[in-house]
């Protein structure tokens, strides 16, 4: 007989590999006639319960939003990592607030999990609460109070340099499109930005700054084309995506101005819509996949509580700027 695996298990009985766990180790928490179509797909599989399953090589990713297409490539960094060592992946979006943690630590621990990576920044309070169940490595978005290791870049440094381009070409009227202040880049590469106007003796013009609710096409197409339309429009855009760039660009076509005659556009992230967009897109290359490869790494290593790592960065220069 094999040793069992939940996932297998969980795709006969039509339910989630969480819930197979629970039916094997914490039954009263399942309904009887749930707890019978598991009982029924491990018979019906000749499958026998192992204490060390495959689950202790489980490495759950947390993601904010699977439809931003900057996390792809971080995933797809942490699935060949995790394969790599012979770990699974388990992509999860869910929430993790005051009122979910322990639903959430509760789901680990009867998964018992590896591991957690986190893409989404947490208070230290769920930090802690999260460490004292499994290991965790925090990537991208971090948060700069905890000693938990983490994986990313020098937003401030990058958004400086992408900055610095847009003034070198010759804009002195730069607005930013930014998103919300409850994530560390947002902060950081507007620090960054500002830091650039500052130190080349530009103005800056708070109508300029656009904070919006989230990373979205939809959102900043409309709050671009009205700032074109004013009299006082700027004449260069950093944009804390490429997503955002891309908006600006098509804006820029509604009102028949040249890129980058009239307006130069600098993105973040060099996602794949940076190099296809027509006119492609001026950027800074994120190293996704590395830091995605690199989490699993550093989850794994016994002293990884004593790590945190930053990848470099680099400006790439097309057609925008």
């Amino acid at each position: 007989m094999v040793k069992i695996n939940a996932y297998q298990v969980a795709r006969k009985a039509h339910v989630s590999p969480a819930t197979v766990s629970r039916v094997l180790n914490h039954r009263s928490k399942v309904s009887i006639e749930t707890a019978k179509k598991v009982d029924e797909a491990i018979d019906s599989l000749n499958f026998r319960v192992n204490e060390d399953d495959d689950n202790k090589h489980l490495i759950i990713v947390s993601v904010p939003e699977l439809t931003n297409i900057f996390y792809t490539e971080i995933l797809e960094g942490s699935k060949a990592a995790a394969n790599a060592a012979n770990f699974k992946l388990l992509i999860d979006q869910t929430e993790i607030t005051d009122e979910t943690i322990n639903g959430f630590v509760s789901y680990i621990d009867e998964l018992r999990v590896y591991g957690i990576i986190l893409l989404n920044q947490l208070p230290t309070k769920l930090l802690n609460v999260l460490s004292k169940h499994t290991r965790v490595v925090q990537c991208c978005e971090y948060n700069i109070e905890s000693n938990l290791p983490a994986i990313s870049i020098d937003d401030y440094a990058a958004a400086k340099l992408a900055t610095e381009q847009l003034i070198s070409s010759g804009k002195n009227k730069i607005a930013i499109l930014n998103g919300p202040h409850s994530f560390k880049y947002s902060r950081e590469r507007e620090r960054g930005f500002l830091k650039a106007l500052s130190e080349n003796h530009l103005n800056y013009n708070e109508d300029w700054n656009m904070g919006l609710p989230a990373i979205s096409y939809d959102i900043a197409y409309p709050i671009v084309s009205q700032m074109l339309n004013s009299f006082n429009r700027p004449n260069a855009f950093f944009c804390v995506s490429d997503t955002l760039g891309a908006a600006v660009i098509s804006a820029t076509r509604k009102y028949n101005l040249k890129i980058p005659e009239d307006i130069s556009v600098i993105g973040f992230d060099n996602t794949v819509l940076s190099k296809i967009i027509s006119p492609s897109l001026s950027t800074i290359n994120q190293p996704k996949f590395q830091e995605g490869y690199t989490a699993v790494e550093l989850l794994r290593k016994s002293d990884h509580r004593k790590n945190h790592l930053f990848l470099k960065t680099e400006l790439i220069v097309r057609e925008t700027t």
